[in-house]
């Protein structure tokens, strides 16, 4: 069972108390970044940048995180300025080889299905100069970790002039850090909810995005129910960050024709057997719906039977060509595994490209020929694109829905309300009286023949 865990992320402001200054509970982790408690089941560690605080303890770590976080390193501050911390807990999750640079604190995360990869928490200057150098420390720790890397916190940079709401932009400072994330091929996650990170709280607001969450293409790949989300700045100038490792979203599969269906056998008679309907339905409309619905639902059966799952079938076969390679060290193959062992080579070669072709498919990329790109590339792409389209929440009145059911149900109610009802008009016009010319239109009422379908579908493009 899963441990339960709270915590966020973001700057972590201070209040007087009779004298003393005693730091809010704000968390930051790898997951978020916060002025008050989020929640979620990730065993992720909690770090804080801009702490502003020079020495960290059990203490300190347990006022803001809870006594379970029993591991931590921190960052000192500079008098009021900078500072990070980061702390997890050890039953859940262990941090290796952690190294520390002026702005950042670098870490190995070991999980406990024994899967690695590197956290680095930052906490970007404000001069120019600095951020040169901060730029370059990161580049040098990257070539000392390689592997998986989650870079996260305050870079105070911006990447791009949409990230700021004026003009007064450091487009050379820009420059340098997109050379930066080009350099590394690292990916700046997507985040829901808002659009800037942080305020300067004034009448009229200067707003930017320099809160991030940057990520290598191989953590991509293997977090690909990630999600990052914006949440309330509360008593912060920043926005919490929250990011999810494990936020599977799975809407109601719909219908996916794939292409190479096109190209196996015994395509064209399952069509002929899908594009059936009942026939006591008379209404032109209701008949092709029931015949695309008909069709879909064969289609999607008769390719799961023609192919089966293609991920399975290749862990299949190349475990049973990895027992007869063991064979094959011990002994002479017989004449019936050395064609086994062939067959398996090919079925594998083509249930690759299988898995290449719908990939592609799915990441709508039509500027690559199908070849051009590897399998990575395109969930890639389809995972990018499937994060900007999920919708996290949606506000109901004054009750935000996050459940996906309950989501599914607030959209019908709300397009169910906008189309309205149909309802029996008390007053109709009578056409006869306006004398207007008429044409013959009862041939749009006639059904389509099969020599009709069968033509228009023959004439559409293979792409």
């Amino acid at each position: 069972m899963e441990q339960e865990v709270a915590g966020a992320v973001g700057r972590c402001p201070h209040v007087g108390a009779a004298g003393h200054g005693r730091p809010l509970a704000v968390r930051f982790c790898a997951e978020a970044v916060s002025c008050e408690v989020i929640r979620w089941r990730t065993p992720l560690p909690r770090a804080s940048a801009e702490t502003k605080v020079a020495e960290v303890d059990e203490f300190y770590i347990a006022q803001c995180l809870g006594p379970s976080f029993d591991g931590f390193v921190f960052l000192p501050a500079d008098e009021t300025r900078g500072g990070v911390v980061m702390a997890w807990d050890t039953s859940m999750i262990q941090i290796n080889h952690v190294s520390f640079d002026t702005f950042a604190i670098t870490g190995e995360v070991t999980a406990r299905d024994d899967s690695k990869w590197w956290l680095t928490i930052v906490y970007g200057p404000q001069a120019a100069e600095e951020k040169v150098m901060f730029l370059e420390e990161l580049s040098e720790r990257r070539s000392l970790c390689p592997g998986p890397w989650v870079v996260a916190g305050d870079f105070n940079m911006i990447l791009n002039a949409s990230e700021k709401n004026n003009e007064n932009l450091d487009r050379g400072m820009m420059q340098r850090f997109r050379a930066f994330v080009h350099e590394h091929e690292l990916k700046d996650l997507y985040m829901q909810g808002r659009a800037f990170t942080w305020s300067n709280e004034r009448e009229r607001a200067t707003l930017t995005r320099i809160d991030r969450v940057l990520v290598s293409v191989d953590w991509d790949l293997q977090h690909f129910d990630s999600v990052l989300q914006g949440l309330s700045s509360s008593v912060s100038d920043h926005a919490p960050l929250h990011l999810a490792l494990n936020a599977a979203f799975r809407p109601k599969r719909r219908f996916k024709f794939e292409n190479f269906w096109l190209k196996l056998e015994g395509f064209d008679e399952a069509v002929r057997n899908a594009w059936v309907c009942d026939p006591d339905i008379v209404d032109p409309f209701r008949k092709l719906d029931a015949l695309f619905g008909n069709a879909a639902e064969y289609l999607q059966s008769w390719g799961q039977k023609r192919v089966g799952n293609i991920k399975l079938n290749i862990a299949i076969a190349n475990t049973l060509i990895l027992r007869l390679d063991v064979a094959q060290e011990r002994r002479v193959l017989a004449p019936r595994e050395i064609w086994l062992r062939r067959m398996l080579k090919q079925a594998v070669l083509g249930l690759a490209s299988l898995e290449r072709t719908m990939a592609r498919q799915r990441s709508r990329i039509r500027w690559l020929k199908d070849g051009d790109a590897n399998t990575a590339f395109f969930h890639a792409v389809a995972n990018g694109r499937r994060v900007k389209n999920h919708i996290a929440a949606v506000k109901v009145g004054d009750e935000l829905v996050t459940d996906q059911g309950l989501k599914v149900v607030a959209f019908t109610e709300a397009y169910s309300q906008l189309l309205g009802q149909v309802q029996t008009r008390e007053h109709s016009i009578n056409l006869d009286e306006l004398d207007i010319p008429t044409a013959e239109l009862q041939d749009l009422d006639v059904m389509f023949t099969e020599e009709e379908v069968w033509g228009v579908v023959k004439d559409l493009p293979p792409r």
